[in-house]
């Protein structure tokens, strides 16, 4: 009798304390606004990069913190981590500046796969993890897109 009373006393417990994590039906999506170089050194780079994230859900999410890593044209290039706060309101979208270091081998990755493609645009893939409260776990993305360069080459339409 008593295990049966502990029995149920545990799965109450468990009941009461997944009340309280909250489950979002739409996965967010994070992608890339911006990169901005903030220091170069010889063995690392510094970025600034935007995100911005998109909340496809009918209530707010509460954003505490977050990691990411960032691949271009298929290689490791960066990662970062931010612990700012942000509130993305149900059906809206949020940015937040993370700060990415890169080391020169990212560089150097990124410079190979620039001299393989023939186009102007570079492919990337980030992907992490969002803390969120009342989350176990937080909230995982992975979000592809393109990058596309300016065009350098001198305007021979004046000729």
């Amino acid at each position: 009798m008593a295990i049966r009373h502990i029995g149920l006393a545990c799965v109450l417990l468990l009941l009461t304390a997944c009340a309280g994590v909250e489950s979002y039906r739409d996965p967010i999506r994070v992608t890339v606004s911006n990169i901005q170089v903030l220091e170069s050194t010889l063995r690392e780079q510094l970025y600034l990069v935007t995100l911005r994230i998109q909340n496809h859900n009918d209530q707010a999410i509460s954003i505490t913190g977050g990691s990411f890593d960032l691949e271009i044209n298929g290689k490791d290039f960066g990662s970062g981590v931010t612990d700012q706060a942000v509130t993305v309101p149900a059906y809206a979208d949020a940015k937040v500046e993370v700060r990415m270091v890169s080391t020169v081998f990212g560089m150097l990755r990124l410079i190979q796969s620039m001299r393989e493609r023939t186009d102007r645009s570079l492919q990337y893939e980030i992907s992490g993890r969002l803390s969120a409260a009342g989350t176990l776990g937080g909230l995982p993305f992975r979000e592809e897109g393109e990058i596309s360069l300016p065009d350098r080459s001198p305007d021979r339409s004046l000729e």
